[in-house]
């Protein structure tokens, strides 16, 4: 009996598992039920056989419903079919099945409709759609996100996308992208929740978010941008951290749009706490000086309030003076307590050294024209030195000012032993050489037509040349320079020039051509002396007839003069400066003894200083000042006089109406001055960096004064005004509207200027 139920249980266990598997699960009891033939229709590009392969339901396999279905997704999944269907028909022996397959259009073409904003080509390229392939579904929603993507970056965050397949005359298959473009949504209003001790109007000038206004066609301000709210809320952040406020919390905004789509809502959501203040400031760990020494240069003082800004500036600081040590990996962490009853927070600055790193070896990348001994000879720390931080930045600087790269990047990963490091540097190179042809006005020199073909960095060994030419109703100028500023690799600099110059006063026209060649030594940092020669063939034409006679005597004639020049430049940049100081002392002899027939001494000494106040806020300052002496019983030549006014000098007066004049037949005339002192100050703010756009106002002083004046302080001319500067494809434009101070008879309220090319 035992037996005869074991035998049973494993007779129904057989059973079960024998028409659980598909071709014993069938559809009925009765017979016939097999497949008798499995037939394709509607393939034309897929071959039958990859069809078939994929296929589990087969001739002679008993007919089954759940394997046709897991059949029909199998061939969806091969991708190339965009429908599949299955007819089932009773034959003589079986059953029939035909797999109907409509597959996908082959995409011959893309094209764009609607879209205004964002060319085709860029469109094009955010597809990843293959042509001449079936439509890929995955491919089509990720070209439309890409393209969603790029129209976000222009502010289009409305922008409907849609698609159609339409056929072409020749019978091919093009996918269509619709785009609804919409205006872009602009921010109406940007709101605080939770604030209390600032006001809205205060916490608005801290972030970048903002309302459209007057001109937001400018500085681009009333944009909605994703990226712009997450640096807002470290900014709201920061500014709590640095007023007081430890344990600020600013919140993810909440953004809303209108009900017709057309303007965002911004609320930043604020949780201030309470207001600290400093306790005990200390410092721990490795301590190079003394803990009192270190404690008094901090910025952070017992009894302050709590300024994370200051914190960090000590950090920096820190790591500059360890830095400078050679200590490259220190490890600096400011540790805060804080007491909740009194609401102060001790700070103590927790130092780790390291080891004393040195430089193990400099690997330079990015530089594909510029020749690594460029790049190295600025460098202020070589191979085998002790690591120094302000060494490096000042490396950065020199680079920087050689105006041959956009960026400069250094990297210090760790070398192969535990005190060195390895310095990459990393360049992105510019162009240097440009081909320019410009026409332009000026109010100084009216119609302006300007070439130049110019190369820094010629065989990228640092050389320099220039071949330029301007043409206006004041002046026809040529010019042919070259330099090379590390002559056969050592700290000697050669320039050499030739130039021809044709420029009209009002009282007389300067004609010259001319030659020079300089050459000049490095010394100390950022330091040069020069010596030079020039010989120029000069004359005065056009010479009006209320010239007096002393000047027509002396008008033409040779000037052959050496030259010795003192520079010490530490600008950041030698074009457009943001930061540093030039300065510049030169004297010139031309005497008889080198074949002059102009014979005087020249002495020109020149400052210019750069400050950043705030961002975008720059002061500028330009000093000059001269004196020319006659060595002969001649006066100075009239084309040697200085003479002021105008948009390089004195901006609020006309130019060459400024110096010392007497009245000849009744008609004023200005003969120039034999010494001049000029002042220019200037704050320059940066309205929309993107399309070069920058505010300034400035203040001008000075004078020109014959040999026998003297230069009182009461004397000097002075101005104020103010303009508005575009950098452009052609160059600087300057447009200013100077205001002279203590206005003369004859002399107008303000004076228009429009120039093309820095002032300084």
């Amino acid at each position: 009996m035992v037996n005869f139920r074991k035998f049973k249980r494993i007779f129904l266990i057989f059973v079960f598992f024998v028409f659980s598997f598909p071709p014993f699960s069938v559809r009925g009891a009765e017979g016939g039920n097999f497949i008798q033939e499995v037939r394709i229709q509607g393939a034309t590009r897929v071959v039958e056989s990859t069809i078939r392969s994929h296929l589990q339901s087969k001739q002679g396999l008993i007919i089954n419903q759940d394997q046709i279905d897991a059949d029909i997704r199998s061939l969806y999944q091969l991708g190339f079919f965009q429908d599949v269907q299955v007819d089932e028909e009773r034959g003589a022996h079986g059953w029939i099945l035909t797999f109907i397959v409509t597959e996908k259009p082959i995409i011959n073409k893309i094209s764009f409709e609607g879209n205004r904003k964002i060319k085709d080509a860029a469109l094009r390229e955010a597809t990843t759609v293959p042509l001449y392939q079936s439509l890929n579904e995955k491919k089509l929603a990720d070209s439309i996100h890409a393209i969603r993507e790029l129209y976000a970056k222009k502010n289009f965050y409305l922008v409907g996308i849609d698609y159609h397949l339409k056929t072409t005359p020749a019978g091919e298959n093009e996918l269509v992208f619709e785009i609804h473009e919409h205006d872009p949504a602009l921010i109406r209003q940007v709101n605080f929740v939770g604030n209390t001790v600032f006001t809205d109007k205060e916490l608005r000038a801290v972030v970048q978010t903002r309302k459209k206004a007057a001109f937001s066609f400018l500085t681009g301000s009333g944009k909605y941008k994703e990226e712009l709210l997450k640096q807002d809320i470290l900014r709201l952040t920061f500014h709590y951290l640095k007023n007081g406020y430890l344990k600020v919390q600013i919140d993810e905004p909440q953004v809303s749009l209108s009900k017709d789509k057309r303007y965002f809502f911004v609320s930043f959501h604020v949780q201030e706490g309470n207001r600290y203040h400093i306790g005990k400031v200390d410092v721990s760990g490795d301590i190079l000086t003394t803990r009192d020494e270190m404690v008094a240069n901090f910025l952070t003082k017992s009894g302050q309030i709590y300024n994370r800004e200051f914190i960090e500036k000590d950090m920096q600081a820190l790591n500059k003076i360890y830095g400078d040590q050679g200590y490259a990996f220190v490890h600096i962490q400011p540790l805060t307590t804080t007491d909740e009853v009194n609401k102060t927070a001790d700070i103590t600055y927790n130092i780790e050294k390291g080891n004393r790193i040195y430089v193990e070896r400099i690997d330079i990348s990015g530089n594909t024209i510029t020749r690594d001994k460029v790049i190295r000879r600025e460098l202020q720390i070589k191979e085998g030195d002790i690591y120094n931080e302000t060494k490096l930045q000042q490396s950065r600087e020199r680079l920087m000012a050689l105006g041959f790269f956009k960026e400069v990047n250094f990297a210090t990963p760790r070398g192969s032993k535990d005190d060195t490091l390895r310095l990459n540097v990393t360049v992105d190179e510019k162009p240097t050489g440009s081909f320019s042809v410009g026409a332009g006005f000026s109010t100084t020199e009216n119609f302006v037509v300007s070439g130049s073909i110019s190369k820094q960095n010629f065989f990228g060994r640092g050389w320099n040349g220039e071949i330029s030419g301007e043409l206006s109703s004041r002046r026809r100028q040529f010019l042919f320079s070259m330099s090379d500023p590390y002559f056969l690799d050592t700290e000697w600099i050669v320039a050499m020039s030739a130039f021809k110059t044709i420029f009209r006063y009002d009282s007389f026209s300067r004609d010259s051509y001319g030659g020079s060649f300089s050459i000049g030594h490095r010394f100390f940092d950022y330091a040069s002396m020069s010596l030079g020669y020039e010989a120029e063939e000069v004359s005065a034409i056009d010479i009006a007839t209320n010239v007096p006679p002393r000047f027509q005597n002396n008008a033409s004639g040779l000037t052959s003069l050496v030259s010795l020049t003192l520079n010490r430049d530490t600008r950041d940049n030698r074009v457009y400066a943001n930061r540093g100081m030039f300065g510049s002392i030169k004297a010139e002899v031309s005497d008889k003894e080198l074949g002059a027939q102009n014979e005087f001494l020249r002495l020109t000494g020149r400052a210019q200083f750069y400050k950043p106040l705030f961002k975008d806020l720059l002061f500028k300052t330009y000093a000059r000042a001269a004196y020319i002496k006659s060595l002969n019983t001649l006066v100075v030549p009239l084309v040697e006089r200085y003479f002021l006014g105008g948009p390089n000098s004195l901006r609020g007066f006309y130019p060459q109406s400024i110096g010392p004049a007497e009245t000849v037949a009744g008609l004023p005339f200005v003969y120039g001055g034999d010494k001049m002192a000029i002042i220019n100050g200037e704050l320059e703010y940066v309205v929309y960096e993107p399309a070069g756009i920058r505010a300034v106002t400035f203040f001008d002083a000075g004078n020109a004064y014959s040999e026998d004046q003297s230069m009182p302080l009461d004397k000097l001319r002075m101005d104020y005004g103010f303009g508005i500067r575009w950098i452009s494809p052609m160059g600087p434009l300057r447009f200013e509207w100077g205001f002279p101070i203590n206005r003369k008879a004859g002399e107008q309220k303000s004076v228009f200027n429009f120039a093309i090319g820095s002032f300084f």
